[in-house]
């Protein structure tokens, strides 16, 4: 029974410890993004663009916070609660680097946030969005394995990054269109198409990390696998929804070529390459 009562009470200081961070992560964001109104966008404005990137930032935490408290423990209660609290911190500084880096990188030609806070472009508040989330999955990766080797662990979150970055560039240089400007545009569809490739990406570097390994060389190796087999079946994946499920249509048709673009086929092809992630990591890791 003492256990017992030992697991509850501690079970909830961290969840009082994990609420906390939730705070940090609320604040973070003002702070970070300063000339955002919150309250205003989400209640007087009703603004659903920022609504999807704004919950989306914060699925990111929560995933990054999970990989923080299922990584392995040093058996001490109360080091592993400072830990808890020291790497949470850490990243949600993360969580917020990349995408400020992703914007100066890849958007730097436009205001992402204008476009979602001004313009309420939905198509730009679903790229950031998958943004914040394929960071957050990568992030908790690299809490999961990596939590007591700092050094290893800002190395490959770096590396991380950059190869979820080239997932989208790639992405945009497979396509018969241009995948960046369609979003700018507001083609919604694209940009749900575009999510899911972000997400997969992110779900096989992820993976890598996941693997038994020796040394970070080994663990790089790993996700450069991964990350290849991602590069070889994410034009299958689309082939296959082309040829397979629409015999009649293509897909480029449908999301770029009429007046209004098929959004349910965006979002039925971003669960395809989030699937197809999920099947390749399944089935190369048995």
């Amino acid at each position: 029974m003492e256990n017992q009562y030992q697991f509850i009470w501690q079970s909830g200081l961290f969840l009082l410890l994990c609420l906390a961070l939730f705070f940090v992560a609320k604040v973070t964001f003002k702070l970070v993004n300063s000339k955002i109104n919150i309250n205003q966008e989400l209640i007087d404005n009703d603004n659903i663009a920022f609504y999807i990137s704004y919950l989306a930032y914060f699925l990111g935490f929560v995933l990054i916070i999970g990989g923080v408290m299922k990584s392995e423990g040093t058996g001490d209660f109360w080091n592993e609660l400072k830990l808890v609290g020291l790497y949470g911190v850490i990243g949600i500084i993360a969580l917020n680097l990349s995408a400020i880096i992703k914007d100066k990188l890849f958007h730097s030609k436009i205001s992402t946030w204008n476009e979602i806070v001004a313009k309420q472009k939905v198509s730009v508040g679903i790229l950031k969005g998958a943004n914040f989330v394929s960071a957050g999955v990568i992030i908790s990766g690299i809490m999961l394995t990596e939590v007591n080797k700092p050094i290893e662990a800002l190395v490959f979150l770096a590396f991380a990054l950059i190869v979820a970055s080239l997932g989208f560039l790639y992405y945009n240089l497979i396509m018969p269109f241009n995948v960046r400007q369609q979003i700018y545009d507001g083609n919604t569809a694209v940009s749900l198409s575009t999510a899911g490739v972000q997400i997969a990406f992110a779900i096989l570097i992820y993976s890598g990390f996941q693997i038994t390994h020796t040394d970070w060389q080994d663990s790089l190796m790993n996700i450069g696998i991964d990350v290849i087999g991602g590069i070889i079946i994410l034009p299958v994946i689309r082939l296959i929804v082309d040829k397979v499920f629409l015999p009649n249509r293509k897909i480029t048709d449908e999301l770029i070529n009429q007046d209004v673009p098929n959004l349910g086929l965006g979002l039925f092809e971003a669960t395809a390459y989030i699937g197809g992630a999920l099947l390749f990591v399944w089935c190369w890791n048995l």
